[in-house]
């Protein structure tokens, strides 16, 4: 476990709220166009519930849970979500399918006391009535009722993970939406964000155009947005 958190301090919370004007999409496009890795999450990690309209944006905070079938108190999970940093977006990967809830109301209720902004998990999630009333986005791959003990223990936390295949490491940032969700590494965030203000503006005013009846391939010749 590292507990260093000065990788939060390096994005600014107007930066992280920006992307309410953003999409998973522009981000992706935006990375290829610059040749840059974006670290799309698998298809089946969704919001959960869905909502068409959900954007959030946060300092990736990842943890590590093991798949086991012997009893493992949850100290070192109640340990992690004390430690949550202020603009978090959690991310729990485990190393092996557990068929449990990876993430439920109380770690909710906690996570956002704490300041974070959202959690994503490759596994399940419980307690959605607690978790309605908070304002707070879970992405995930399934609901499960099953708790965690017996299939699964928190194994470290602040530590670089694998996400089903995906490299996160502290300090990256995590972007979802309605389409999924992503990670851009903290090395490239700054010419990422730059690309991306970039991009919107051409992206709005394509829609603009399109909207008033102009041509597709006019607009796409002077936005070079589609």
């Amino acid at each position: 476990m590292c507990t260093d958190f000065t990788n939060f301090m390096s994005v600014s919370k107007a930066q992280l709220d920006a992307f309410s004007r953003f999409f998973t999409p522009l981000v992706s496009d935006a990375m290829d166009r610059l040749g840059l890795e974006c670290r799309v999450l698998p298809h089946s990690v969704q919001s959960i519930p869905f909502d068409p309209h959900l954007k959030v944006a946060g300092i990736a905070f990842p943890c590590r849970v093991v798949p086991t079938s012997e009893y493992v108190e949850i100290a070192k999970l109640l340990e992690m979500v004390d430690h949550i940093p202020d603009d978090a977006f959690v991310v729990v990967a485990a190393d092996d399918d557990t068929d449990a809830a990876l993430w439920g109301g109380l770690m909710s209720t906690r996570a956002k006391a704490r300041g974070a902004r959202s959690a994503v998990v490759n596994g399940g999630i419980r307690d959605f009535e607690q978790i309605a009333g908070l304002d707070f986005p879970v992405f995930g791959k399934y609901r499960c009722i099953k708790d965690i003990r017996r299939r699964g223990y928190m194994a470290d936390y602040n530590v670089e993970v694998t996400f089903e295949g995906q490299v996160v490491k502290p300090g990256d940032i995590v972007f979802g939406d309605s389409n999924g969700v992503l990670v851009i590494p903290q090395e490239h965030f700054e010419t990422v964000f730059a690309e991306l203000m970039k991009s919107i503006e051409g992206e709005d005013a394509t829609a603009k155009g399109l909207q008033a009846g102009r041509s597709a391939r006019e607009l796409f010749e002077e936005f070079e947005t589609f």
